[in-house]
């Protein structure tokens, strides 16, 4: 018995162990990744404050806490590829932050149009072919002057958003018209994880 019981504690410990690596694992980014950040001087634009990082090849959305990926949401980008002209279809690259924030009392699936809730709910599985923003938006205002700010290539004219989507399929590729689309949950937990002013970064890697 004694012998059974010093075999349980010790497969008990080994789990915890297991676990807390694997916790610890979620957060830390690769040599490469940290790299990238510094190549677009993540320090200057965000510090230690919280900060949204959206890789388009990897179709991914990383929430960033004092240089820690805290969550990792699976987004799609636009279809056409990156780029920041007006009418490209393309999801703008560089520094932005969330300019606004919108829905944020609404129900999950809300429908929203023009930015405003229709007064609509989508349901999981609801067979809908029309590209819907669901949930909520954070709308992206562009930061570099001449590159996703001013002119023809302002991301916040372009009404560029973060938002919820109903082609759940598609998360994980590049499938939009410019927006970054998350599913209806996600985006919801984002939203409510961060304030107005908070640093986006697009990179195409």
């Amino acid at each position: 018995m004694k012998n059974f019981l010093i075999y349980e504690i010790n497969n008990f410990v080994l789990i915890v162990i297991v676990a807390m690596i694997l916790l610890c694992c979620c957060g830390c980014m690769s040599a490469h990744n940290k790299d990238t950040l510094a190549s677009h001087q993540w320090q200057s634009y965000v510090g230690e404050k919280i900060g949204i990082w959206i890789s388009i090849e990897h179709q991914q959305l990383r929430l960033i806490d004092n240089g820690h990926v805290v969550k990792r949401y699976p987004c799609s980008t636009a279809k056409a590829g990156a780029g920041n002209r007006q009418d490209s279809g393309k999801t703008p690259l560089g520094w932005h932050w969330v300019g606004a924030k919108i829905g944020g009392d609404l129900p999950a699936g809300a429908v929203l149009k023009d930015r405003q809730w229709t007064g609509q709910v989508w349901d999981a599985g609801q067979n809908t072919q029309e590209d819907l923003i669901l949930s909520r938006i954070l709308r992206l205002e562009g930061l570099q002057d001449g590159k996703n700010r001013g002119g023809k290539v302002d991301s916040w004219e372009r009404y560029i958003y973060i938002h919820g989507t109903n082609q759940i399929e598609s998360l994980g590729k590049p499938a939009s018209g410019g927006c970054i689309r998350l599913s209806p949950q996600d985006i919801i937990d984002l939203y409510n994880r961060i304030d107005e002013g908070c640093c986006v970064l697009i990179t195409k890697d």
